[in-house]
């Protein structure tokens, strides 16, 4: 039989915090991976816009969608809700459970805001029900580089509470969401802040910094590149510094590189829908000229790690 939330032994609703081991046990039968009570609370409960909204059967949480409140990177720093942490337990699948939760949630952030912006993967391509012709797609790769390291060093490492310290570097123009010193603080100083580091490259006047999560993994350790701030002219040439330093960087790349020491890992998908309507004039400037970065999406948490814990 077909279930659907309207049945009388479904309920939908907003996660609580007190809902976390059953956020806990839906996640790790989803994803076998283990998800820790302060990374459920600092996602989706640091702010007042971020949420869970999942669905009940007697009390077991069987499907969840996470909500993620953002700004775009706009002359209206207009706020939207990224989508994450999307879920149904295995046998309740193709039965539009998924489907009504999404249409529930569409129509209540539609009140807020007139975009969402999702990250589909290979077992997840659902989009709100948002007409194709209201979607805009842009598709990435995820590049790990093999290098014999450089003895000579053209960037330096500091240690992530230095932010504080570098607020006046702080922009991004490039970014498709706004990325101010409250966003850096909040995505990289709340939460783990142990796993982070900056890295540091300078030409003459112009100075660059990626923001870098540092992979352990017995006795070896590599970099994922996360984000990025400071001069936009020398990034690419900052990146091709780090490449050369690190072997195993792992970084996004908007272009498919056929290089013998680029090791294709996988691929990003990124999509951004109107939930409103909207003219087409909207929809041509909304993403040119922007890029997204590793640090966007709860991807990179797992990235290059051998671990099953976030």
């Amino acid at each position: 039989m077909r279930l659907t939330i309207n049945a009388s032994n479904l309920i939908s609703r907003k996660l609580k915090i007190t809902d976390y081991h059953q956020f806990s046990k839906l996640f790790y039968s989803c994803f076998k991976k283990k998800i820790s009570f302060n990374f459920f609370k600092w996602r989706y409960f640091n702010n007042k816009f971020s949420f869970c909204y999942g669905v009940f059967k007697d009390s077991v949480l069987i499907s969840n969608v996470g909500m993620i409140s953002i700004k775009l990177n706009n002359n209206k720093k207009e706020r939207i809700f990224s989508r994450h942490t999307s879920m149904v337990l295995k046998k309740f699948r193709g039965q539009r459970i998924f489907s009504e939760l999404l249409e529930e949630v569409k129509n209540k952030i539609s009140k807020e805001v007139r975009l969402v912006a999702m990250w589909p993967n290979k077992n997840n391509f659902a989009t709100f029900g948002i007409d194709k012709r209201k979607i805009l797609n842009r598709k990435y790769y995820i590049y790990k580089t093999l290098s014999k390291k450089s003895f000579l060093k053209k960037t330096k490492n500091y240690h992530i509470n230095n932010l504080i310290k570098l607020k006046k570097f702080i922009r991004n123009d490039n970014s498709v969401f706004l990325k101010n010193y409250v966003y850096f603080r909040n995505r990289y100083l709340s939460y783990q802040k142990n796993q982070y580091i900056i890295n540091r490259f300078s030409i003459k006047k112009d100075t660059s910094f990626f923001i870098l999560r540092v992979n352990k993994n017995n006795l070896d350790f590599n970099y994922v590149i996360l984000d990025h701030f400071g001069s936009d002219k020398i990034k690419s040439k900052h990146l091709s510094s780090l490449i050369l330093e690190h072997d195993k960087l792992i970084h996004l790349s908007k272009k498919k590189i056929n290089k013998s020491n680029f090791i294709l890992l996988n691929y990003l998908n990124f999509k951004l829908g109107f939930i409103k309507e909207h003219n087409t004039k909207q929809k041509n400037v909304i993403l040119a000229n922007k890029e997204i970065s590793l640090g966007d999406t709860d991807i990179f948490m797992t990235i290059g790690k051998k671990e099953n814990k976030i």
